[in-house]
C-alpha cells in the first residue's frame, strides 16, 4: 500500500505521502516573530517569537488564560475566523509569510492542521471523517485511492485494527479516545507538515491518554508537532522543546529536560513548582 499512498494526486504539485520516507532534520519548519493579538482593546498576546522544529514535537504551558490556545490558533490563521481579532507580528511556515496577502487560508490550514481539546467527528461514518478533507482538496480519482488514504490514515493513528470492520458506522459511536485518534486520522488524511494540539488529551481517560501520547510519540517521525497542554508530566514525557507562557508573554522556551530541571526565569520555576498556577 505504502507505494500506491505514494502515487496519490498531490496538491499544488507537492507529493504529501513521500514525507513517510524522509529521514528526520532538525531544521526550521515553522517559525513566529513578535507576535502580538488583540480582541479589539484587550491585548492578548504579547510579542511571541519561537522556532518549531522539523519532526519535534514542542510543548507549550502556562496558567489558564495566558495565551497558550491564542497563539497555537494564530499558526493556522484559525483566528482569522474570530471577529475583533487582530494579530500582528510574522509567521512563515518554510519561509512563506502565512498571513501575506497572495497566501490562501485554506492551503495554510491544509498544510497545518489543527486537533481540538473535545473529540469532535463530524456526524458522518468513520470513512467519510476521513474522505472530508481529500475530497476537498481533490487528492483521488477513485474509491481505490479513498480507500487507500482511509487504510493509511487510521493505521497511522493506531485505529485501523479498532474499526476495519465498522467502516460504514458513525463515528460519534466510538469511545472518547477511539473519536480523538478518529480526529487525528481525519486532520493527517490530507497530509499536512504541521499538526496543532490544543489539549487533545484534557477529555480522555488515562488509557486513552496514554495511547494518544504514544501516538504523537510515532507521528513526530512524519510531522512537526505543536501541543498546548495543561499537564506538565505530559509535556516532560512527549515533547523536545516547552514553552512556558504567562500573562500573554512568552517568558522562557527551550529543551523540556533544561526547562523543568534548570529553568531561567523565576517566573518558570514558580510555575513548574507550583507555586503560580
Amino acid at each position: 500500500m505504502k507505494n500506491e499512498m505514494n502515487e496519490l494526486c498531490s496538491v499544488e504539485g507537492a507529493e504529501y505521502f513521500e514525507v513517510e520516507d524522509r529521514a528526520p532534520l532538525a531544521e526550521v519548519k515553522l517559525f513566529a516573530r513578535d507576535v502580538g493579538v488583540k480582541y479589539g482593546e484587550n491585548e492578548a498576546l504579547k510579542n511571541v517569537s519561537i522556532d518549531f522544529m522539523e519532526h519535534q514535537v514542542i510543548s507549550l504551558i502556562g496558567p489558564s488564560g495566558c495565551g497558550k490556545s491564542t497563539f497555537l490558533r494564530c499558526l493556522n490563521r484559525m483566528n482569522d475566523t474570530i471577529e475583533g481579532c487582530r494579530v500582528t507580528g510574522e509567521i512563515r511556515l518554510d519561509g512563506k509569510d502565512i498571513y501575506s496577502k497572495a497566501t490562501d487560508p485554506v492551503e495554510i490550514r491544509a498544510r497545518i492542521g489543527m486537533v481540538f481539546q473535545k473529540p469532535n467527528p463530524f456526524p458522518k461514518s468513520i470513512y467519510e471523517n476521513i474522505c472530508y478533507g481529500p475530497r476537498i482538496h481533490g487528492m483521488a480519482n477513485s474509491k481505490a485511492d479513498y480507500d487507500d488514504i482511509v487504510e493509511w490514515s487510521l493505521t497511522s493513528a493506531g485505529l485501523w485494527d479498532e474499526v476495519k470492520d465498522r467502516l460504514n458506522e458513525p463515528g460519534t459511536g466510538l469511545s472518547g479516545g477511539q473519536q480523538q485518534r478518529l480526529c487525528i486520522a481525519r486532520a493527517i488524511a490530507v497530509h499536512p507538515e504541521v499538526i496543532l494540539m490544543d489539549e487533545p488529551c484534557s477529555a480522555l481517560d488515562p488509557i486513552a491518554t496514554a495511547k494518544i501520547e504514544e501516538l504523537i510519540d510515532e507521528l513526530r517521525e512524519r510531522f512537526t508537532i505543536t501541543i498546548v497542554t495543561h499537564s506538565m508530566q505530559q509535556a516532560a514525557r512527549i515533547s523536545q522543546s516547552t514553552a512556558f507562557f504567562h500573562l500573554g508573554e512568552l517568558v522562557e522556551e527551550g529543551k523540556t529536560d533544561d526547562i523543568f530541571t534548570k529553568p531561567g526565569d523565576e517566573r518558570t520555576e514558580a510555575y513548574i513548582t507550583g507555586r503560580i498556577g
